[in-house]
């Protein structure tokens, strides 16, 4: 299945501890360039729009992955990773610069506009994603420098990190500050965006405006990179339909009829997790999941009896860490069960 953006925000207006957000649709589900963003049923233009400017430039800078025109098979593939080219794509149907498309070949039709936002500006080096912090940045220069146009850092990854790094706000051009009202409503959209029907995978986008000089940083210490991706600005989120495979619901049937038990351990937050989880019948529909699912860190704060308990009952681990695997593995190795991931 090929990861999509179908839906993405910015803000719309703030007063006081409050916010209204723009939402906007994105059609298209496959690789391809092509698909229109509706706001509110409506056909809208990008290039409108301040906040969805700067949310593509981050999609396109922060990124390592492009789109191919096979000419053998007549389809657009990526190159990169899913979630990267769900971005690439995404960038392609906004087109924020308005840029001609008509007459272009397929081939040159694939990067165009992603091709436009990378002249602008310069990528300098990457700060890869760590479990850690769950999220990556991208410390770039303007190919034209002059007085406003100034080194910037994009940022892109799980929302409830990079927001708790953000101390502002995109509003259009401006920059307001964050406020524990305004944090409030941004998560509460992303929760309902990851919980409900499509169980969207989403990221949040953010910038840092002025950020060290590159000669300022000790990049070779990766323990550091979350001390540069502070005092972040949020900019905007976008949620990604990462469809299950059609076979997934039935090879969990079939497990469940031999007597084999699945568990899901994932590193999306929970409430995705618990929705996806319900979807390819792992839980039921209305299944109290109390005692059944459990993050990471709330596995940490369990007592040894108690996480053994969870392991013995839970059918469902997110935000986990490599070390939390290893842990659930060993416990369950230790009821004689045989473990097979």
């Amino acid at each position: 299945n090929q990861m999509s953006v179908c839906r993405m925000f910015v803000l719309d207006r703030v007063e006081g501890d409050s916010c209204s957000l723009n939402e906007f649709t994105v059609s298209g589900s496959t690789y391809a360039p092509v698909g229109e963003v509706h706001k509110d049923d409506k056909l809208v233009r990008c290039s409108q729009y301040d906040g969805l400017i700067e949310l593509a430039t981050i999609c396109a800078l922060c990124n390592d992955s492009s789109l191919d025109f096979n000419e053998a098979k007549g389809v657009y593939e990526k190159v990169g990773e899913a979630t990267e080219t769900a971005l690439t794509c995404l960038v392609e149907k906004m087109n924020v610069f308005d840029t001609e498309l008509k007459g272009l070949s397929r081939i040159e039709r694939a990067n165009a506009c992603n091709s436009v936002i990378k002249q602008l500006m310069k990528k300098e080096f990457t700060l890869e994603f760590s479990r850690d912090r769950k999220s990556m940045s991208v410390y770039c220069t303007p190919n034209k420098p002059s007085r406003t146009a100034m080194s910037k850092m994009f940022v892109k990854g799980a929302p409830e990190g990079v927001i708790d790094r953000c101390t502002h706000i995109r509003v259009g051009s401006t920059k307001v500050p964050l406020t524990p009202g305004i944090k409030q409503k941004i998560l509460t959209v992303i929760r309902e965006w990851g919980s409900g029907r499509d169980t969207l995978r989403c990221l949040a986008l953010a910038t840092h405006d002025n950020p060290l000089r590159r000669d300022e940083m000790k990049l070779e210490e990766s323990a550091n990179f979350i001390t540069y991706e502070t005092n972040l600005t949020f900019v905007g989120c976008v949620g990604m339909l990462d469809p299950p495979r059609i076979e997934v619901a039935s090879s969990i049937k079939l497990c469940r009829q031999a007597g084999i038990r699945v568990i899901m351990i994932t590193g999306d937050n929970k409430g995705t997790a618990v929705a996806i989880c319900r979807r390819i019948g792992i839980f039921g529909d209305d299944e109290d999941v109390t005692t059944k699912a459990f993050t990471g860190r709330e596995f940490d704060e369990l007592s040894p009896a108690a996480q053994r308990d969870a392991c013995l009952n839970a059918r469902c681990f997110a935000r986990v860490e490599p070390s939390h695997k290893s842990k659930i593995v060993e416990f369950l190795q230790s009821f004689d069960e045989i473990t097979a991931i």
